[in-house]
């Protein structure tokens, strides 16, 4: 019974840690396209290049996170 209560525990966790990585993902393709929308009109200055290198960075950190986390789980499931 104990068990049971904790597998549904973590998996509500999952799930909402899965809904953070969308949002955060969904967040960060917004400020890099709207920073490559206005580099199309004008040169970015070096506070709005960083700001996008440092968004880049987060996003692939990020991508990287998500793809270990399917890794992982294709794994367990394959056992």
């Amino acid at each position: 019974n104990k068990i049971r209560h904790l597998r549904q525990l973590l998996r509500g966790w999952a799930k909402n840690k899965s809904g953070i990585y969308k949002v955060e993902k969904e967040r960060l393709l917004q400020i890099i396209n709207e920073l490559d929308l206005r580099a199309e009109t004008s040169l970015l200055n070096m506070f709005d290049q960083n700001i996008k290198i440092e968004v880049e960075m987060k996003l692939k950190a990020l991508l990287r996170e998500e793809e270990m986390k399917w890794a992982l789980r294709s794994k367990v499931s394959k056992i």
